[in-house]
């Protein structure tokens, strides 16, 4: 979000169900205008912003049905719901309806090109043009790789983001 809100996008709504990082995105501190939990709320969070839904929808949650299906909601007729979140399930439930009628662009992101990304990413790092401030909030020696990725997944101590020390 934080790299969105300094490239091009006016509003940026956070939906975040945990609470904690919720209250972190509503600070601003990562680039978002609003936070607001999942489901009804954040349709009329977008809906306060733009009335006829948002022109782009990122889902990136994943392991969760739901989400993409809640993007759809989020997306005005003719946006893009662009789908980062990894699915668990080799078939998921999907309004097809919903997509087809409000002609909705549908893009899959599974990774970044290393060859391309990486060095822009660098880049702006190295001009100062991004701020990893606050998103890494635990790292971990690669030995602790299974307490890191507890900490991850759990949710635990208020985590945002783990690094692994190499």
């Amino acid at each position: 979000t934080r790299l969105l809100s300094q490239l091009c996008a006016r509003h940026i709504i956070a939906v975040e169900p945990l609470l904690y990082r919720r209250t972190v995105a509503a600070s601003g501190a990562f680039g978002a205008t609003a936070a607001t939990a999942p489901g009804q709320a954040a349709l009329e969070a977008v809906r306060t912003v733009a009335p006829r839904g948002a022109d782009v929808v990122l889902e990136m949650v994943g392991h969760n049905q739901e989400t993409i299906n809640e993007a759809l909601d989020l997306v005005k007729s003719g946006g893009t719901v662009v789908a980062f979140g990894v699915p668990d399930d080799p078939v998921y439930h999907f309004h097809f309806e919903k997509f087809f009628r409000k002609n909705v662009v549908l893009m899959a992101s599974v990774y970044p090109d290393p060859g391309v990304d990486f060095p822009e990413a660098v880049e702006l790092l190295e001009r100062g043009q991004f701020d990893t401030e606050g998103i890494i909030t635990h790292s971990f020696p690669l030995s602790e790789i299974q307490k890191a990725f507890s900490t991850a997944t759990e949710y635990q101590d208020n985590v945002i983001k783990v690094a692994l020390e190499l």
